[in-house]
Order: structure tokens, then sequence, then C-alpha cells
């Protein structure tokens, strides 16, 4: 049966709304349109206009404000009263670095009688940002959020957390900062860790050491530099055709086929090299996917290292391989910490914590 055409308009009318909060063009606390304008911007009587906007008062969006005229965007303020929920958006949940993650932030939030909202980001800056926009709808007192791995990273994540600023939720960033912006982190010194593993490698004798570094971020633009410092404190010859660059993002579970034929072209453009060192996981099976498909005897010719832990068995590529064992709860349980106490105290002062990796080395 159709839908009568009242409720059509009402319905378009409520979804635009509800569209313009949620993308942050209208912001918490901004007065809407009156009742009369609302209908002549949209074509639609004043009595649709009531009933959308009694609806989205009723869910939450909006709000009437004693002493003020009109309807207004529900605001967020009185958190630390209400401290209910904390939502987070990390990379990936199934794999044992989000996993661990996560469960430090929760397993903080939970002693606290803190609720978890959590979004698998997926390395999709979109689904972020529509995660962040619908969270209007909910009593959210705060993010966790690990800025969105992707091209144009800066940009992209700048506008992320500018809808939560503008929506005055407060936020932590967690394993990842945003360059030229001041927020609370917690995160690794991957520049230390990244330069330890390559010193090491270096004492083993390794010279020719090829690094496989993915999408451009904070994190893997500090491992590359950690691998370029290692080698100029030993004083060692570096070259640049070692430093391999693909795309990450296209080499998870299911490696998109043109991509695995990218990184295995120059890996073997590099040859020689007695040393693969991948920089995450995604670059460590694909790397060595790519090695056995040319040929390469991985284990009596090359010697494989990893920035990561390893999360999957591949042996005997990786047994006894140099790795780290990233803080990953530890980082999650004080990102967590960081976010409640801004939210009880929002004058308390910017906090920026580096926590330090455990390096397993070669035996």
């Amino acid at each position: 049966m159709a839908r009568h055409p009242a409720l059509l308009l009402y319905q378009k009318l409520k979804d635009a709304i509800r569209s313009d909060i949620e993308a942050g063009k209208l912001g918490a606390g901004d007065r809407i349109l009156s009742e009369r304008l609302l209908a002549e911007k949209h074509h639609v009587s004043r009595i649709t206009v009531k009933k959308a906007v009694a609806d989205l008062t009723q869910e939450g969006f909006l709000e009437h404000v004693s002493g003020r005229r009109g309807t207004f965007v529900r605001r967020r303020e009185g958190r630390a009263a209400a401290l209910r929920f904390i939502a987070v958006a990390i990379d990936d949940v199934r794999d044992s670095f989000g996993a661990e993650m996560l469960r430090g932030i929760e397993d903080f939030l939970w002693d606290k009688r803190i609720h978890t909202l959590v979004c698998n980001a997926d390395r999709d800056v979109a689904k972020v940002e529509e995660y962040f926009g619908s969270l209007l709808a909910y009593d959210i007192a705060g993010v966790v959020f690990a800025p969105v791995i992707d091209h144009g990273y800066a940009k992209a994540n700048r506008k992320l957390v500018g809808l939560l600023e503008k929506a005055r939720i407060p936020f932590t960033l967690i394993d990842r900062y945003i360059p030229g912006y001041l927020a609370n982190y917690v995160g690794a010194n991957h520049e230390e860790s990244s330069r330890t593993i390559t010193r090491h490698l270096l004492d083993r004798g390794h010279r020719r050491i090829l690094v496989a570094r993915g999408i451009a971020c904070t994190s893997m633009d500090e491992r590359v530099a950690g691998y370029r410092n290692a080698h100029e404190e030993a004083g060692a010859a570096h070259d640049e055709r070692l430093v391999v660059n693909v795309d990450d993002n296209r080499l998870d579970r299911n490696p998109d086929p043109e991509e695995m034929r990218c990184l295995t072209e120059l890996i073997s453009r590099a040859r020689p090299f007695d040393c693969f060192y991948a920089l995450n996981n995604r670059l460590l099976h694909a790397g060595i996917q790519s090695m056995l498909t040319l040929g390469m005897d991985v284990v009596a010719d090359v010697t494989v290292a990893s920035h990561d832990e390893v999360s999957r068995p591949w042996l005997p590529y990786m047994e006894g391989m140099p790795h780290f064992i990233e803080p990953t709860y530890q980082m999650g349980w004080e990102a967590a910490r960081v976010l409640v106490e801004h939210i009880t105290d929002p004058n308390r002062a910017i906090v920026q914590m580096v926590l330090k990796s455990r390096f397993v080395p070669a035996p």
C-alpha cells in the first residue's frame, strides 16, 4: 500500500533536519528555523513542521530552552554528572592490536560503570564521519578515537575531530595523532622502536634492509624516520630504493591483486637485499607472499623482521623474527583514563602520553 503524501513530506522534513544535525551544519545550541520559515523552505504545512519538530525533540535531537524563544539543537552540557556512555572508533577490533586496545579501554570504563559504544572504523573516513554524526542522537560523554589511516590523512582527520568539537564532545586520540593539532593523545614511540629494530639488524650484519611502508600517517612516518635515523647513527650507507611504498589499505585479509602485483614489482626492483622489514602486519604478510612469488628463499636468503607483533602464524618465516610488542592494552586503559579525567575537569591541561614498546630481538 502506498504511503500517504503527507506522511512522506513529514518524514522528508524530519530526515532533512536530522541530517543537518548529524552532518554538523547545525551545532549543539543552535536555534533552528522558525516553523514558518521551515514550512516555506520545504514547501510543507506548519502542521507537518510541528509534527517533525515534536518527534525530533522527543528523540533527543532538539530541545526547548527555558526563557528563550524557538527550538534548539540539544546541548551536551552536564556530561560529568551523567557520564554513562563513551564512544570508541578504532581501526579493526578483529585483530589482536585492536582487540587489546579495546579491552584496555573497556576495562577502565567498566570499573566506573561507564558503557562503551564501538565503531569498527575499517580505515574508512566516510564511515567514521557518519558514526560521529549519529552520536548526536545519544547521550555521549566523550570519544576515544584512532585517527583514520587513508590518503589525505591530516585533512580528513581534522574534519572528523571538527565534528566532535562543534558538538562539544570531548575526545582523546589513541595510537596516532594529527599533525599540527593539539589534543589529548596516548600512543607509542614509533620512531624509537623502529630505530631500535633497525640498529639490531645492522648490528647483525645486514646492510641492505628493504623496508615496506604503507599510507602516510603519523605512526607510519615515524617508523620510516626511525629506520633512516638508525642508518645515520650507525654510519651505514642507505639506498632510498630500498624503501617501498604501497597502499596497505588494499592489503588486508583479501589483498587486492593489483596492489599485490605492485608490491611484488617494487620488491623485485629493490633486489638484492638481505633483510625484509615490514612496518605493520599487512605489509609483512603481503611482502612474504610477494617474495615467494618471486621464487626467493625467505628462510635461507632473506631475514624477515616486523615492527608489529605477529598476529597470524607464518612459520617458518616468522620463527625467531625480531619484532615489537606494543603496549596496546595499556594504551587503551590510559586513553580512557585521560578522557574521563578531561570530562570531569574540562580545564585540565592537555595530556600527550607516549608509552614504550617492548623489543623482542632475534635469538
